[in-house]
């Protein structure tokens, strides 16, 4: 018996692929509902409308999502789309979808622009990504695209990710961006197509909740982990609820810092050893409900340093509206640090902040366009990887016997999304597979 910690995509993802090997397991999810960042947020005052809290791509190279939508009977339920981008510098919006709208960027002088393709070209060729990790990715990406394209487009879009500071991020964090969203081009490069499931990632959640179940898994909500019960240096049980759970393999898929404060005291070693590398980005991301398109761009990055979000994503312009209620969805998200004052922002300031910048960017909104807004926040959504932090990654299994964590932090080089957390799944669950195949199931021992 495996018991996971975690009810988000991970856990899920993890406790399927699990029962697919015969192992039998139970999720423990603290929240009321399954999916994690992936769940959903609802509008009671606009007819009972439901979407994704956050947004979320599904790329049409997304190998490990698309053999597990065939696993689960969700392939045919895929819509795809032939998305736009758009630049938003210096007060103007920009097309960035095509070739020739690249070639014609006004900020970047011909000579710049070829050395913008160049840099994408030569992401693609680079297929040993380690010796990237040990460089700066603006030192890398003014070698490679020159100094010009890096002020006006590599480093504001890199201010906006990691919220001012990105010196000590790697060239691997571009690299793996540009394979994976080029992967998506279609023969020419001249349409971005990406997909959907028509009822977002709640689909994706609710079909792996059915199959964990019919397999014979359990999942429990509402249940609160408080610590872990160790002896003789081997997991023998978890606290739920106040509750003593026998248990003798663990998975813990919560971020890095949540799942040190898990581990009782006898477990100092493997909690230091965890937090050699436990840096995350947390977001604020502020969804507009809207009558009308804004744009005619699925993601309109902002090179203006004034503006507070990273970009405006509309997914509406991937997503058919009659999914949504025929509304528009609007999403304006911002990666925070811990000190930033935007993850400390009441939420009647934050929304009067980003209001403010979003009118100044499109002065026709009208008070009426907006029918509903919804503000987001979470703490631990980005892990940091600095420069040649590789060998601080945490391993899957611990020193103590039936103990192991596997969480997105350890996801690297690829960038944490739907695919890179699946696939993330499969391998931790071929890893510990001889490590639990011969443990005896452990009985429930409930007391109080």
């Amino acid at each position: 018996m495996v018991d996971i910690i975690g009810g988000g995509i991970l856990g899920l993802s993890l406790a399927y692929e699990l029962l697919k090997r015969d192992i039998p397991v139970r999720v423990w999810e603290r929240a009321s509902t399954l999916g994690g960042l992936m769940g959903r947020t609802r509008f009671p005052e606009l007819g009972g409308l439901e979407c994704d809290r956050y947004y979320h791509a599904i790329l049409s190279s997304d190998r490990t999502l698309m053999s597990l939508f065939d696993e689960l009977g969700l392939r045919q339920r895929l819509r795809y789309t032939a998305t736009k981008m758009g630049f938003y510098h210096d007060g103007h919006i920009y097309p960035m979808s095509t070739p020739l709208e690249f070639l014609r960027f006004p900020p970047l002088r011909l000579i710049d622009r070829l050395r913008l393709a160049y840099t994408i070209l030569a992401c693609r060729r680079i297929k040993d990504w380690r010796r990237l990790e040990q460089i700066p990715v603006a030192e890398w990406l003014t070698r490679l695209s020159g100094e010009r394209t890096v002020r006006h487009v590599w480093a504001p879009l890199l201010r906006a990710k990691f919220d001012g500071d990105f010196s000590h991020v790697p060239a691997t964090y571009i690299w793996s961006r540009l394979v994976r969203t080029t992967d998506t081009r279609t023969k020419g490069g001249s349409r971005e197509v990406m997909c959907y499931l028509p009822n977002g990632y709640q689909e994706l959640i609710d079909a792996l909740a059915v199959a964990i179940r019919q397999r014979g898994g359990q999942i429990e909500l509402n249940a609160t982990v408080e610590t872990l019960r160790l002896a003789d240096n081997r997991v023998t049980g978890l606290v739920v609820n106040a509750q003593e759970i026998s248990a003798s393999n663990i998975v813990i898929t919560a971020q890095t810092p949540i799942a040190r404060r898990l581990l009782p005291p006898e477990a100092a070693m493997v909690s230091e050893r965890w937090g050699q590398l436990d840096g995350f980005l947390g977001i604020v991301c502020m969804l507009l409900v809207m009558r009308r398109r804004l744009t005619p761009y699925y993601t309109l990055n902002i090179t203006d340093e004034r503006i507070p979000f990273t970009g405006v994503i509309e997914t509406t312009n991937l997503i058919d509206p009659q999914y949504v209620g025929g509304y528009h969805l609007v999403y304006l998200p911002k990666y925070v640090a811990a000190t930033s004052p935007f993850a400390r922002m009441p939420d009647d300031e934050l929304r009067t902040v980003f209001l403010s910048y979003l009118r100044h960017m499109f002065p026709d909104i009208r008070d009426e366009d907006i029918l509903a807004i919804r503000i987001g926040r979470e703490r631990y959504v980005e892990p940091i990887h600095p420069i040649g932090a590789t060998d601080r990654i945490p391993p899957i299994t611990s020193d103590i016997e039936g103990l192991l964590l596997a969480n997105t932090g350890q996801i690297y080089p690829q960038l944490t999304n739907g695919e890179s957390v699946c696939a993330f799944a499969r391998s931790v669950a071929t890893q510990i597979l001889p490590l639990v195949k011969n443990t005896p199931s452990a009985a429930i021992s409930l007391c109080s």
